[in-house]
């Protein structure tokens, strides 16, 4: 009675640690995947910033010379 006791625990103790390796694999993909969403999110901010300065430069002149393309079409 007491082997199984001590096989049962044993059998618990090794179900835990895989789970914690598991746990723990997970936890480091999702760290690399928050990183490179947060790099992207720099690089994204950055290209705001650079079209928000350019339209600042020229006053929003670029929003009133644009082609705007015909509505009845070419006949």
């Amino acid at each position: 009675m007491t082997w199984l006791l001590v096989g049962l625990s044993t059998a618990g103790l090794l179900v835990l640690g895989f789970s914690a390796v598991l746990a723990y694999r997970e936890v480091v993909l999702l760290g690399r995947a928050l990183a490179r969403s947060a790099e992207r999110l720099g690089r994204s901010g950055a290209e705001v910033e650079r079209a928000a300065d350019a339209l600042a430069r020229h006053g929003g002149e670029a929003a009133f010379t644009a082609v705007s393309p015909s509505v009845q079409g070419t006949n």
